[in-house]
């Protein structure tokens, strides 16, 4: 019987400290139940909960007093994770209080409230404070869970309704048609350019995408370094344009192209992600974002960790447009859940690495965005920012969908044409037409070492559809770039 009861204090004990720690992230979500995932807050729950019993565990070590020590963790674990309220409002009552002055005066007041709960409150008193803790905040959390029920309903209900139209648009089309993902990758350098300027190794993201079943070609090159030149003939399949022709000429062919209208009279639906303007395609993440977030781009994450006693040292990524078009788009091709049923063909055209350079090789951005190709490491910091990317989504379609087709390329390699010391002086014209070139057909093997990127989707059409494309001679390059 001792023994029941000591594991039922202790059960009400951490109950206590896990509501109270559990209180400020779930209440966030469930006040933007509607615009959130749960997932969002999975990483601030265990932190604060970790945090609320560790700090148990050590006061229950220091005091002997399960009770006791509940009752300081909660207390103190409820200060630090509302630290930013709380100083806020210090500071509007004391104006001259700064972030070190409210942590002293605060840290001074919680070791008088651990010396009272330990010295002066009894056994009894504070087992009633725990159970007040207790009932306090798992009613709230209770409360609010109610409140936010009709709109998770709701939501669960509309993403239910949504996967079952994507389904029954399959069943309504050509069931044999294997999902296709095309991803230009602007300015991704081929492997032996990165080697010979960069003294970059990238044989671990091409070495990865062979092992899980791709096709990679290491010499391909294209007809141009134009990227407007080099997608219009891609999605044409054929060298319908050069340097020489016009925008205007050159933005028609690729807006209305070949390789769309083929797809669409075979069945496919058509999904454009990021930069789909010069394609006449509507992006799909047009007035959304891959998670709930405040016009700076801060996650209900951000937010929360924000409010804590770390708030200071806490820097949460915030994004101008074009940055979080980027991210944006990485994060929506990797969730397979955007990509039910079969016939789908997803295009999607990332300018990155292309300067402006936004991203490090953590994907931290920089408070300005660089132009700058003085320091080579701005480009191969985010060079690998978005391999990693690629590998990340490259994954999650080929575990989720394998029997699929994905064609990974660039347009041409690093070009620095801002830069008039590298351009064509020290990056010769011959290696920035070197190309990034990889496919993945349904783990198929598919010889396309030296193929251009045109010829490669004229092979790949013929293995997957049974066409008879001839393979076409690369125009060379005689354009006047200087």
């Amino acid at each position: 019987m001792q023994s029941k009861n000591k594991y039922k204090q202790l059960f009400i004990a951490i109950l206590s400290t896990i509501t109270i720690s559990s209180f400020p992230p779930l209440f966030l979500y469930f006040q933007n139940s509607g615009e959130s995932k749960f997932k969002e807050i999975i990483l601030p729950l265990f932190i604060f909960n970790g945090v609320g019993i560790i700090l148990f565990a050590l006061f229950w070590v220091i005091i002997r007093d399960i009770y006791k020590a509940s009752v300081i963790a909660s207390i103190t674990n409820f200060i630090f994770l509302n630290f930013n309220l709380i100083e806020k409002a210090f500071q509007k009552i004391f104006s001259i209080l700064y972030y070190w002055h409210i942590v002293l005066i605060l840290l001074f007041v919680l070791l008088h409230l651990v010396w009272i709960v330990w010295k002066k409150l009894s056994h009894e008193l504070t087992y009633t404070m725990t159970l007040v803790i207790l009932f306090v905040f798992a009613g709230l959390i209770f409360l609010n869970g109610i409140m936010a029920t009709p709109t998770i309903i709701k939501k669960i209900s509309l993403e239910k309704q949504r996967i079952q139209e994507k389904i029954n648009e399959t069943n309504n089309s050509e069931k044999d048609l294997p999902n296709i993902y095309f991803l230009i990758i602007d300015e991704y350098s081929s492997n032996s350019f990165m080697e010979k300027y960069f003294n970059y190794d990238n044989s671990k993201f091409t070495g990865y995408l062979e092992r899980v079943g791709f096709n990679v070609s290491y010499t391909s090159y294209n007809e141009s370094i134009m990227t407007r030149v080099v997608t219009a003939n891609l999605l044409n399949m054929d060298y319908v344009v050069n340097n020489g022709m016009s925008d205007l000429q050159v933005n028609n062919l690729r807006k209305n192209n070949f390789l769309f209208n083929y797809l669409k009279e075979k069945g496919y639906k058509i999904t454009g992600v990021g930069n789909t303007k010069p394609y006449d395609l509507e992006n799909v993440l047009s007035g959304t974002s891959h998670e709930s977030s405040t016009l700076e781009g801060e996650t209900l994450s951000d937010l929360l960790f924000k409010k804590t006693i770390l708030w200071p040292f806490y820097i949460s990524p915030t994004y101008t447009n074009a940055e979080r078009v980027i991210i944006s788009s990485f994060q929506y091709l990797k969730n397979a859940d955007n990509f039910i049923g079969r016939a789908n063909f997803t295009f999607s055209h990332f300018v990155c690495p292309h300067e402006p350079f936004y991203f490090n090789k953590f994907g931290k951005t920089y408070d300005k965005p660089s132009t700058s190709w003085k320091n080579l490491e701005y480009y191969l910091g985010q060079y690998i920012f978005v391999t990693n990317q690629i590998m990340e989504i490259v994954e999650s379609i080929v575990e989720n969908d394998p029997n699929s087709i994905i064609i990974i390329q660039s347009d041409h390699s690093a070009r620095a044409s801002s830069d008039d010391d590298l351009f064509l002086n020290i990056f010769s014209l011959e290696d920035m037409h070197s190309v990034f070139n990889a496919v993945y057909c349904k783990g198929e093997k598919l010889d396309i070492e030296g193929l251009s990127g045109v010829n490669t989707l004229r092979l790949l059409f013929n293995r997957v559809f049974g066409e008879k494309f001839d393979m076409l001679e690369v125009p060379p390059d005689n354009y006047k770039y200087k």
